[in-house]
């Protein structure tokens, strides 16, 4: 019997560098982004836990406290409208980063041309989801960033033989 990824009828992609349990937080404004995010991300990534944000104004504070306490991975969407203002995701990601965020953040967005992407990564970003993925691609690309970014970061024991003065290592962003 022929047992390579060709037979495996949902040909999806198996996360190999997520933490299991993986901790996952979303802002979206849109009520479909949202219940799509918390529906299918666990369905994708074996071992989610997806809380997802961004219903009010009121929210992007309650994302940043949840973020706080703790998660493994951020997904926001760049351009957060609610009534009465405008919340860029690229803020939220360089103020989760100076309160101490640790983890792997993400901007999901329908604008994901270079001098987009370029933006997102000056902000701290580690990769950029366009709107558009296939959830196939949007793993493997969690996956993958995770992998460069988070999974082998050194340890206090090593850090006085890591250069300071390297540039940081960015994983090309598919859309």
């Amino acid at each position: 019997s022929d047992t390579s990824a060709s037979s495996d009828p949902t040909n999806e992609y198996r996360p190999r560098h997520l933490p299991s349990p993986v901790h996952i937080l979303c802002i979206d404004d849109s009520p479909v982004a949202r219940k799509t995010l918390a529906v299918v991300l666990p369905k994708k990534i074996p071992g989610a836990v997806v809380d997802v944000f961004g219903e009010t104004l009121a929210d992007v504070e309650l994302f940043k406290q949840a973020v706080a306490r703790g998660c493994d991975i951020v997904i926001v969407d760049q351009n957060l409208s609610f009534l009465g203002a405008e919340v860029k995701g690229t803020t939220l990601i360089r103020a989760i980063f100076a309160a101490g965020y640790a983890g792997l953040a993400c901007v999901r967005s329908a604008n994901c041309t270079d001098a987009d992407q370029s933006d997102y990564f000056r902000s701290g970003a580690h990769c950029a989801i366009d709107k558009d993925s296939q959830w196939p691609e949007v793993v493997q690309l969690l996956d993958t960033a995770y992998a460069s970014n988070i999974a082998h970061r050194p340890t206090i024991d090593t850090v006085n033989t890591v250069s300071m003065e390297s540039e940081p290592q960015l994983p090309g962003c598919v859309p």
